[in-house]
């Protein structure tokens, strides 16, 4: 599993932020690039988080105190 969300991990560009294809215009309205630059720097941030919590996980233990005590054998 740590292996797979490593190699994940490689292929996700780090310099992938969005240049602005046009400049901002005259009368001060912007194109969003903030916007796209925050929402994705939110996106990335759970997808950090997420390979966090799924690599620390740990496999749960079996308790032997939760098995039933075997049935007698019929005669």
């Amino acid at each position: 599993m740590h292996d797979l969300l490593v190699t994940l991990l490689t292929l996700v560009p780090l310099d992938a932020t969005p240049t602005p294809q046009q400049p901002v215009g005259p009368s001060g309205a912007g194109n969003g690039f903030a916007a796209t630059v925050v929402l994705g720097g939110f996106f990335g941030l759970g997808l950090i988080v997420l390979a966090a919590v799924l690599t620390s996980m740990r496999p749960k233990r079996h308790d032997p105190r939760d098995t039933p005590p075997p049935r007698p054998r019929p005669r």
